[in-house]
């Protein structure tokens, strides 16, 4: 996938939108987003709004879904190994990463003391 590919519906898994930001889950687990990005919501690594971006993946390991809420400035997104990673507004603690801090790429939520991981996420 590249910014200056033409995106069309054969490609896509999924289609999510927050407030004034928009994701798309693409079939190989690549993720592009684009919109308001003051929290870090894209998860590009930034804070800047963009027209498109490609969202930085962990270790390339492909994203299976995705999860976001209209009212929220966060998202958060499971890769194929069932890993749960989370980026955006974290003012209250509602990315799970144990502190306040405002996240701009996905950081990894540590679930390993409940033996479980991931299939499905929402927000």
């Amino acid at each position: 996938l590249s910014l200056g590919s033409a995106i069309t519906v054969d490609l896509l898994t999924s289609f999510e939108a927050i407030q004034s930001s928009s994701f798309i889950l693409f079939k190989d687990g690549g993720v592009a987003a684009c919109g308001q990005n003051n929290f870090g919501q894209l998860g590009n690594e930034s804070n800047e709004d963009v027209l498109r971006t490609i969202v930085t993946i962990p270790d390339s390991t492909p994203i299976r879904s995705l999860g976001v809420g209209p009212s929220a400035l966060s998202a958060f997104f499971v890769n194929i190994a069932g890993d749960i990673y989370a980026t955006g507004l974290n003012d209250r603690g509602q990315l799970g990463t144990g502190d306040t801090t405002n996240r701009n790429a996905l950081t990894k939520i540590d679930i390993s003391s409940t033996g479980a991981s991931a299939e499905q996420i929402s927000a």
